[in-house]
């Protein structure tokens, strides 16, 4: 027995003693494997916008943003202005369009244009906005663009390389400014076949400053003012710029299968405000398909039945 505990300990010391290498292998083969994961050029930059909220002529605004590089190699970049305007129902943007309300890419400056960034590290921008005193009232929002310079060199690592970011600055110009709005949508479906249940509004802007879209969604049982969901305390908030119109659409993740709920949604912009309260049947579509099947065979039995009552 003791030379068979001894045989028993030698083999499992053994199994040990080469688990220990493989072991070690395996794990700086996964971190490798996650180093390998980065790309090679990735850049990011923090934050993404700056809201300057009210502007006056004459104001000089001052802030600063970061650009990091997150990828494994180093790269340069370039910085330079453009207007930002949006289109569509969802919001495209666009950086070419000049209007009357992205003057604002004229008036800013930064203290970097060029420079260098290692991986793993960030460049701080200072930017400093000039508004003129002759500046006419209403939104102005414009782009600090930031490009990778040397990002066309970079080998194929299977990950689409960022090479352009913009870090978006606007605000509202005092001066001869109007606010109107108007809810053009505010709809919420009557019957769900396949969830999640989602509502969804279109709000229009017909002043000339940006204003500030809420929605607020609010879901009861049928017969309770108890809510299942809502988001009150949190509205979603979208900005909406002049003369344009914006979707937006608010989706229950957690939507059962089956059930009947009111659900209200309220959406708000300027003094405009809309509230729709609905009743929302939830139900699959295989329900239907057998309930219909149910009926079929329900109806072709009494016919059978008054058919074969006659044939007597």
């Amino acid at each position: 027995m003791k030379k068979i505990s001894k045989l028993l300990m030698g083999f499992v010391a053994a199994i040990s003693l080469l688990a220990i290498p493989a072991l070690s292998i395996a794990l700086s083969s996964s971190s490798a494997y996650a180093v390998d994961e980065r790309p090679a050029y990735r850049m990011d930059i923090a934050p993404g916008q700056d809201n300057l909220k009210d502007l006056k002529p004459g104001d000089i605004r001052t802030g600063k943003f970061s650009v990091e590089n997150t990828g494994t190699e180093d790269f340069s970049f370039s910085v330079d202005f453009t207007p930002y305007s949006v289109e569509g129902e969802d919001y495209d943007p666009n950086y070419e369009k000049e209007t009357q309300y992205n003057d604002i890419a004229k008036w800013m400056t930064t203290d970097i244009t060029e420079a260098t960034v290692k991986s793993g590290e960030e460049v701080f921008i200072n930017y400093t906005i000039k508004v003129p005193a002759d500046a006419h009232g209403g939104l102005q929002a414009g782009v600090i663009m930031v490009t990778m310079q040397n990002a066309d060199n970079q080998e194929s690592t299977g990950f689409e390389a960022i090479k352009r970011l913009g870090f978006l600055v606007f605000g509202n110009v005092d001066g001869n400014i109007s606010k109107n709005a108007k809810i053009l949508e505010n709809n919420i479906p009557g019957i769900i076949l396949n969830p999640d249940l989602q509502v969804s509004s279109l709000v229009e802007n017909n002043g000339n400053v940006y204003g500030v879209a809420k929605y607020k969604v609010q879901i009861f049982p049928l017969f309770s003012d108890e809510e299942v969901y809502t988001n009150e305390e949190k509205p979603e908030q979208n900005v909406i710029f002049p003369e344009t119109k914006r979707y937006n659409a608010i989706t229950w993740e957690e939507t059962p299968s089956l059930g009947i709920y009111r659900v209200r949604q309220t959406v708000k912009l300027f003094d405009e405000e809309s509230i729709v309260e609905k009743l929302v049947f939830i139900i699959p579509l295989w329900l239907i398909i057998v309930i219909l099947a149910i009926i079929f065979l329900a109806v072709f039995w009494i016919v059978s039945r008054i058919h074969s009552r006659k044939e007597k």
